[in-house]
């Protein structure tokens, strides 16, 4: 198995191209496909595409849909299409790619949760339940391929200055968002990036099903 070779779901803008970057900027072989190669959406999809992988180290599970509504207005049909693109689309990966990666002895996947997998707002329900199913989905990958030097981990960002932010939240709507953040900024998504760096990398020799939060303190307040 190449140990520089890592699969990157939706790394077309934000966290997700922060992390293709600067993997690639410390000599990984990052493979990001677009929608067209890999739908998340679509079972036949993910299957077609995982047969067509060469064997892989890394798998990060960056993709994800947020379409804040109050609980009242979300039908069946955007609660599914939540769940199958945050949680789903991450179980059958991690279901194609982890025996794979065991059979050689080892492997790396890390998923992008978020801060609101633990903590509640309004319009957020159908998002935070599918990132609390992605969390709990890393600590039974964690548990179940540990024995064979498989590790997982998720990182759970809070605010991070990316366009997806700045779609669903205005400028006052952010500047109350951040009273709340010790830090007191958004975070750069680079050091989202750098966290899910170090989680891949040989110096990750004995972390495995944590979530770790990147979101300058706003947990602990």
């Amino acid at each position: 198995m190449s140990t520089t070779t890592a699969l990157v779901t939706g790394a077309s803008r934000g966290i997700g191209a922060a992390i293709a970057e600067h993997l690639k900027l410390v000599g990984w072989d990052v493979l990001t496909p677009s929608r067209s190669e890999l739908d998340l959406e679509n079972v036949d999809s993910i299957q077609a595409y995982v047969s067509t992988l060469p064997e892989v180290y890394g798998l990060v599970l960056c993709a994800g849909i947020n379409e804040p509504r109050l609980m009242s207005d979300v039908d069946d049909h955007t609660w599914q299409r939540i769940q199958d693109t945050n949680a789903t689309s991450a179980f059958r990966l991690i279901t194609a790619l982890a025996p794979r990666m065991a059979a050689e002895s080892g492997g790396r996947i890390v998923a992008v949760s978020s801060a609101y997998s633990e903590r509640a707002r309004a319009g957020r329900a159908a998002y935070s339940a599918s990132k609390a199913a992605l969390e709990a989905l890393i600590r039974s990958t964690a548990l179940e391929f540990a024995p064979s030097g498989v590790l997982a981990n998720a990182v759970a960002p809070g605010f991070v200055d990316t366009e997806l932010t700045r779609t669903n939240n205005d400028t006052a709507t952010i500047a109350t968002l951040l009273e709340r953040v010790p830090i007191g900024r958004l975070a750069d998504p680079q050091e989202i990036a750098a966290t899910v760096g170090f989680l891949l990398s040989p110096s990750n020799s004995y972390i495995t099903g944590q979530t770790i939060a990147v979101d300058g303190g706003w947990s602990i307040t």
